[in-house]
């Protein structure tokens, strides 16, 4: 016998006792994680008209079952033994985030007519220099300091092969192949830096639409082209956030109804069956 919240419960009902605590944890668990998706989709709604924005994806697996099949493996050292109670069948402990995951599918293009604004068309990326290094992006809206140098939002400096990029003013125009020419096409200025990477996984979002990356970048970029007076848009599909955050929604309230549920059939279980006559 074993004394539980005051009744005493022979095993069989400890057994049962058990399954639904572990039943209140997975759906709390569930409950977590849907809460955490829910937060990712507004994020990605939120950041449906940001310049080069791309979208994440939070990817998540159940807990390992190993020790939940292990229940009563003589071998398993300190091992609480339950006797008397009939296996439950296999049964996770609940969910978790795994990773997440940035789509770096391309997204449209958008003409602005401003000389400063620029889009990378092919798997690639801008460099800019920040206080804490060189970082990466895909947002080509960079504007025009007071000396005369490109810039993005922040103030990082564009980076050409030769360092930050000089114009002077907005008479400059910029190829296909990044090459900066002032004063029209008379006076070659710089070329964009650009680069690649072998893997896009290994880059991770700092913030304000830039990247720090876990590897070096290849030796030669992917083939691309630069396309000036264009900006490239977000790859969020706001009709699929949408139908994500209802599906989101509906999970999370089964989760919580599994919950009350199975919390309701504890009590019962500790205040009526398990009470002593």
């Amino acid at each position: 016998m074993r004394v539980y919240s005051g009744a005493v419960l022979g095993p069989r009902q400890y057994g049962r006792e058990k399954a639904m605590v572990r039943g209140q944890y997975i759906a709390g668990t569930g409950m977590l994680l849907q809460r955490r998706l829910m937060e990712n989709i507004t994020n990605n709604i939120s950041n449906a008209d940001t310049t080069g924005y791309k979208k994440e994806h939070l990817v998540s697996h159940s807990f390992d079952e190993v020790l939940i099949e292990r229940v009563n493996d003589p071998y398993v050292v300190g091992q609480t033994r339950v006797s008397g109670i009939s296996p439950a069948g296999p049964m996770n402990m609940g969910t978790q985030i795994d990773q997440l995951y940035v789509d770096f599918s391309e997204g449209n293009l958008e003409g602005t007519e401003r000389n400063t604004d620029m889009a990378i068309i092919g798997d690639a990326f801008f460099v800019v220099r920040t206080p804490g290094g060189e970082r990466y992006t895909r947002s080509g809206a960079f504007y025009i300091d007071d000396l005369g140098y490109l810039v993005d939002g922040e103030g990082n400096y564009l980076l050409g092969e030769n360092g930050p990029i000089y114009v002077g003013g907005m008479d400059f125009t910029v190829d296909a192949l990044g090459g900066v020419w002032m004063g029209g096409s008379d006076e070659y200025a710089d070329r964009v830096r650009v680069v690649s990477f072998a893997n896009n996984d290994a880059l991770r979002k700092q913030g304000s639409n830039l990247y720090f990356s876990l590897e070096a970048p290849q030796a030669t970029p992917n083939q691309y082209r630069i396309a000036q007076r264009f900006l490239e848009g977000s790859n969020v599909d706001i009709g699929r956030e949408m139908v994500d955050m209802l599906t989101v929604y509906r999970v999370y309230e089964t989760n919580q109804r599994m919950l009350t549920m199975i919390d309701e059939t504890v009590g019962r279980a500790v205040n009526d069956i398990g009470r002593l006559r």
